[in-house]
């Protein structure tokens, strides 16, 4: 997925591995974006999670795959 920084318009590539923890961090902190710092000009951009969310289709929660252990 590639976002664009705000402050100097460079593009800014998030691997799926990258956004697979970005969807793990937001669900476990009920966030409503996703801080992307800029390798150019170190500032902070602001990813929403909805579209983190269309650039990793296939994510579900690991956690929630596991069956539950009974004693």
């Amino acid at each position: 997925m590639q976002v664009r920084c705000l402050s100097c318009q460079m593009p800014i590539a998030l691997s799926q591995a990258t956004l697979y923890a970005a969807l793990d961090q937001i669900t476990d902190e009920n966030l409503s974006h996703y801080d992307v710092r800029c390798p150019r000009c170190r500032k902070t951009n602001r990813v929403s999670a909805d579209q983190i969310k269309r650039g990793a289709p296939g994510w579900t929660r690991e956690r929630e795959e596991q069956p539950a252990e009974t004693p």
